[in-house]
C-alpha cells in the first residue's frame, strides 16, 4: 500500500512502547507496515503490557528482541546495535492514560518511561483511553502539557472518537510527518 512512496523510513530506527490496553493486537500489523519501508523496529513492553499480548508476536514482526525490565540484561550483544534511546521517532501506542500521566509529570518507573524521559527523538502518542477517563480534566491536562512540550498526539478521523486507537494508517502517516518535520529543522 505504501512501498516506494516512503522514502522517509529507509534506516530509521523507530521505537513502539506499549502499553496496557486493548488494542495492542494493530500493533504487530504497524510493525510490520514500517518494516516494509525499511525502517528497524524496537519494542518496549511496560509491565502492565503483558496482560495484553505477549512479546513473541512482537519480536516476530520486529526482528528483534522486545525490551520489558530496565535492568535486564541485554539480549542480544550487538556493539553497533542501536538502543532505544538513540530513536529516530520514538511511538507510544496504544498510550494509556496512565503512561501518558506518567510522561507528562516526569515519572520515569519502568523502561518505557525512563525511555520517554531521555530520548532527545520526537515522541507520538496515539491514546486508547476509556471514555470516562479521557474526559476528566486531569487526563485532559497530561494530554495537554505533553502537546506543549513538543509531543505528537494522532488525530483519529472522521467518525471515530478522540479517545480510541487511531487506525495503523493514520498512525502511519503521523510517524512519515514527524520525521518530515524532522529534517525540515
Amino acid at each position: 500500500m505504501f512501498t516506494g512512496e516512503m522514502k522517509m523510513l529507509i534506516g530509521k530506527n523507530i521505537t513502539i512502547g506499549i502499553t496496557a490496553c486493548t488494542p495492542v493486537d494493530q500493533i504487530p500489523g504497524l510493525i510490520r507496515m514500517l518494516r516494509n519501508e525499511k525502517a528497524e523496529v524496537k519494542v518496549i513492553l511496560t509491565p502492565n503490557a503483558l496482560n495484553f499480548i505477549t512479546p513473541l508476536p512482537l519480536r516476530r514482526a520486529s526482528g528483534n528482541p522486545v525490551e520489558i525490565d530496565q535492568f535486564e540484561e541485554p539480549k542480544v550483544w550487538d556493539p553497533e546495535h542501536k538502543t532505544s534511546d538513540q530513536s529516530d521517532l520514538l511511538l507510544i501506542a496504544p498510550a494509556s492514560a496512565n503512561t501518558i500521566g506518567k510522561a507528562a509529570n516526569g515519572i520515569a518507573d519502568n523502561l518505557l518511561t525512563t525511555t520517554i524521559l531521555s530520548t532527545t527523538a520526537p515522541i507520538v502518542f496515539a491514546n486508547n483511553i476509556n471514555p470516562m477517563m479521557y474526559s476528566k480534566p486531569s487526563v485532559q491536562r497530561n494530554i495537554q502539557t505533553l502537546k506543549e512540550d513538543g509531543c505528537i498526539f494522532v488525530e483519529n478521523g472522521k467518525g471515530r472518537t478522540p479517545n480510541r486507537m487511531p487506525s495503523n494508517e493514520q498512525i502511519f502517516q503521523t510517524i512519515i510527518k514527524a520525521l518530515e518535520k524532522m529534517t525540515e529543522v
